[in-house]
C-alpha cells in the first residue's frame, strides 16, 4: 500500500476523451508521494487505471516537455506531427498505439527538441508509462516538503547527496523546485589592473539531500546519463 505523504509532487495533463479533440479536453492532475519511490507508483498506477489518450508532464528546463498519445487511426495526431517529407496521417495509421514527441526549454520559450525532432512509435501503453518515468518524470517538492539538510536555519553538508553550479536564471528556478537548495555563490569574471573583478558572473552552488530525486535531474544533465537514458538521436 502506498503512502498518503505529501513530501513529492509531480503534475500531469491527462485527456481520457475519445474524441477527435482530445487534446482540448486534457485537464491537469496532481499526485504526492511520500517518496519519490511512492509517486512513480502512484503515477504508474493512475494512467494503468485511467487508460488515458493522452498525457503529457507540464515540463522545465532541464526535463523539456514530452507529450504521449494514443493513435488508433481514427483520431488524428497532435497538431505539428504531420509534416509535409517527414510524417503522414497514414503514416501514423500504419502503426497503432503510443507516440511520443518531445520539446524543450530555452530561457522560458518553447523549442524542437534536438534529441526528438520527429514522433516515436513506443507501442503500449505500458511501454509508454515506463518511458515516461524514465525520460519526463518530474518529481516537485510537495506540500509537506521538508528538506533534512536545514536544521535550525542551517546547511548541514554532510546530508547532501549531490551537489551542482548553475548559472541559469530559468533552470536555477526549476532546480528549486525540483528540491536544491542554494548553498553559496560563486562569481566569475575578468580581473581589471586594479585587481578589481569585473563583468562578473553569479554561479550558484546547490545541493540535495534525497539521491532519488536528485538522479532525475543529474541524468538529464550530464552527457554520459543524457546518452544512457535517452533514444539515440538517428534512431
Amino acid at each position: 500500500m502506498l503512502r498518503t505523504g505529501r513530501q513529492w509532487q509531480v503534475h500531469l495533463w491527462v485527456s481520457t476523451s475519445r474524441s477527435r479533440d482530445y487534446i482540448a479536453k486534457a485537464h491537469p492532475v496532481c499526485l504526492y508521494g511520500e517518496t519519490v519511490a511512492d509517486l512513480k507508483e502512484q503515477v504508474r498506477d493512475y494512467l494503468t487505471q485511467h487508460r488515458p489518450s493522452y498525457f503529457a508532464n507540464t515540463g522545465d528546463h532541464i526535463a523539456g516537455y514530452f507529450y504521449y498519445v494514443y493513435l488508433d487511426g481514427v483520431n488524428p495526431p497532435p497538431h505539428g506531427w504531420v509534416e509535409e517529407d517527414v510524417f503522414s496521417e497514414e503514416d501514423f495509421k500504419k502503426q497503432k498505439g503510443w507516440w511520443f514527441h518531445a520539446r524543450r526549454f530555452e530561457a522560458g520559450r518553447s523549442r524542437v527538441h534536438p534529441s526528438f525532432l520527429i514522433p516515436f512509435f513506443l507501442g503500449s501503453l505500458q511501454e509508454g508509462i515506463e518511458h515516461f518515468l524514465q525520460t519526463a518524470f518530474i518529481p516537485r517538492k510537495g506540500p509537506d516538503y521538508r528538506s533534512w539538510a536545514i536544521m535550525e536555519e542551517q546547511p548541514h553538508l554532510s546530508l547532501l547527496e549531490s551537489v551542482l553550479h548553475e548559472a541559469e536564471e530559468f533552470t536555477l528556478n526549476d532546480l528549486l523546485q525540483r528540491g536544491w537548495q542554494i548553498l553559496a555563490v560563486e562569481y566569475q569574471g575578468e580581473v581589471s589592473k586594479t585587481g578589481e573583478l569585473t563583468n562578473r558572473k553569479a554561479s550558484f552552488v546547490l545541493g540535495h539531500t534525497d539521491p532519488d530525486a536528485a538522479s532525475y535531474t543529474m541524468e538529464r544533465r550530464h552527457e554520459y546519463y543524457y546518452r544512457l537514458y535517452h533514444w539515440p538521436t538517428d534512431r
